[in-house]
């Protein structure tokens, strides 16, 4: 499949019919966005949540997203599915992750006998190639798990954190039979494969190393000069964002996120997308060695998280991320949330 395949995630049919598409925070994991699939393809009960499943989809994120969404689709679901890498403008960025219509609550039909006993994750990619196994998705999927270990209650090893195809270790097939209530070699495939850095991604999903996602909307936000509130956009994160109209003038929003550890932070804004939005809103990122002024279009790629930059120099504590209006006149500047993560 071409780079340009890769579709923006849209909610298929609704953005086919030109419905209108409100996009959501997931109920269970804030980081994540909800997204309702068309059937109900899960089980409602089942053995407890025991373990969780790393997935790679063997394709992308957008069009994975797209074919758990179809209706006719009536065998598989899964909890979260995560983006490996941005390919082009108009993909999601790396490390988005979306909550595929499956609560926590649910079991999902994902890994057949083992699928009410756990929960899973789908990545982008390929087991051949590790090209989509990126840091952000590393660290986005591993903040997640380590949200549904803590939630249910089960250890954060390789153990209780396997591959669709554990099967091939055998000293996980005999302590999972014993200690599982599952039968271990049920699964046929061999996902994610050898290039998945378990070493790395378990570093990530615990204790120290493990970056808390932080999330400030416009509410918690600061602000020099008059900016206005709107809630019309249907792509808005939360209730409603704060704009300004583009002005040779030091008017900023300012976004304050605290910071459990220092060192590498990816850092992302989300906005509602329109016409009248400026094509070079520059967000200034303040990290330790200063600040970079990122430039982005706000005409387009709303209703997600887009990812601003990846810098390894962040202070633990403090770190501010403003949005200014200081740039071509004539539009507006939209401040809605920003994410450490």
């Amino acid at each position: 499949m071409t780079t340009q395949s890769k579709l923006k995630l849209v909610l298929g049919t609704a953005a086919l019919a030109g419905a209108a598409v409100t996009v959501q925070a997931s109920a269970d994991y804030g980081p994540a966005i909800w997204h309702p699939i068309c059937n109900a393809n899960w089980y409602t009960t089942g053995s407890g949540h025991k373990f969780h499943v790393i997935h790679d989809m063997e394709g992308y994120y957008a069009s994975t997203v797209a074919w758990f969404d179809n209706c006719s689709m009536s065998s598989a679901s899964v909890h979260y599915a995560v983006n490996g890498k941005q390919d082009a403008t108009s993909d999601a960025p790396a490390g988005e992750i979306t909550q595929l219509g499956v609560t926590e609550a649910h079991y999902a039909w994902h890994a057949r006998c083992w699928n009410q006993h756990s929960t899973g994750t789908e990545h982008e990619g390929f087991a051949s190639n590790p090209a989509w196994y990126t840091d952000a998705m590393y660290r986005a999927s591993a903040s997640c798990t380590a949200h549904l270990a803590t939630k249910f209650g089960y250890a954060k090893d390789r153990n209780h954190i396997v591959g669709h195809g554990e099967k091939s270790r055998s000293a996980w097939v005999t302590w999972a039979n014993a200690n599982l209530g599952i039968d271990a070699t049920c699964n046929t495939h061999t996902d994610p494969g050898p290039n998945w850095n378990w070493s790395l991604y378990m570093s990530y999903v615990n204790g120290g190393v493990s970056h808390t996602t932080v999330i400030k909307d416009n509410t918690a936000a600061t602000y020099v000069g008059t900016w206005a509130t709107g809630s019309s956009s249907a792509d808005k994160y939360g209730a409603d964002y704060r704009f300004h109209s583009t002005a040779a003038v030091s008017e900023p929003a300012t976004w304050t996120g605290s910071l459990n550890v220092a060192g590498s932070w990816s850092v992302y804004a989300w906005w509602p997308e329109g016409a009248n939005r400026s094509d070079s809103a520059p967000y200034i990122v303040y990290h330790g060695a200063g600040s970079t002024t990122v430039n982005k279009n706000q005409q387009v790629n709303g209703g997600a998280w887009n990812l601003l930059g990846t810098w390894g120099d962040f202070d633990a504590g403090a770190n501010d991320v403003k949005l200014s209006c200081w740039t071509g006149t004539g539009f507006v500047v939209v401040a809605d949330a920003v994410k450490w993560q």
